[in-house]
């Protein structure tokens, strides 16, 4: 019975590990991806302004406060990028930890599984030996050796329960954790942009056309 939970456990504990891995590397691209557009932003901001220099006044400020939205994208995306290592990564990198000290629990009691399985087989054979043949106290040192192999054994299913079911609560916490921060930290960022992005509308229909087209 015992044995049957251990195989199902280390498959799924193996499956587990692959995703959160997956799931790591996947949102380092996504975070990387944002902080080298970040890194871009400024090329775009120097020539955005370097042409509203160049145009009419009302045009120019409209130019301009285009230019001032994509320079708060790049204040924003970089506190975006350090949130997100800090926030939605680590907690995940922490977990991948987590699981790896429960799958070293795992090891130690399938090994304990596999003495207990080497315990019993060596009383057997020693009970099916002649009587002649047996060494001294041989059957009951068999006995004690079998004994202290369900012991440890035992404890070390009831450690491996444990270990897992308080896995599985700090991984759903992490897990509902990271997915509000995930939610706060886009929702923040949009906002602000969003917010900016009002504004060029305002300055784009302030533009005076008529007047300014005149030579």
């Amino acid at each position: 019975m015992f044995k049957k939970f251990m195989d199902n456990l280390t498959n799924a504990l193996g499956i587990t590990s692959n995703k959160i891995s997956e799931l790591i590397k996947g949102s380092n691209q996504y975070i990387n991806a944002e902080e080298n557009v970040t890194k871009e932003i400024k090329k775009t901001v120097a020539a955005i302004k370097g042409y509203a220099e160049t145009e009419t006044p009302s045009l120019g400020q409209a130019v301009n406060s285009l230019a001032s939205t994509f320079e708060i994208i790049e204040k924003e995306n970089t506190e975006k990028v350090k949130r997100l290592r800090e926030e939605y990564i680590a907690p995940l990198n922490d977990l991948l930890i987590n699981l790896q000290k429960l799958q070293t629990e795992q090891n130690e009691a399938q090994k304990a599984t596999k003495e207990l399985e080497k315990a019993e087989k060596h009383l057997s054979k020693v009970q099916s030996k002649p009587k002649e043949k047996l060494k001294p106290n041989e059957i009951q040192t068999a006995e004690t050796e079998l004994k202290a192999a369900k012991e440890k054994a035992a404890k070390e299913e009831s450690d491996v329960k444990v270990a897992t079911e308080e896995f599985n609560r700090v991984k759903l916490e992490t897990m509902q954790n990271i997915l509000k921060k995930m939610v706060d930290i886009e929702t923040v960022f949009h906002k602000k942009i969003l917010d900016s992005v009002a504004t060029v509308k305002v300055k784009a229909e302030a533009i005076k056309v008529e007047e300014e087209s005149k030579v």
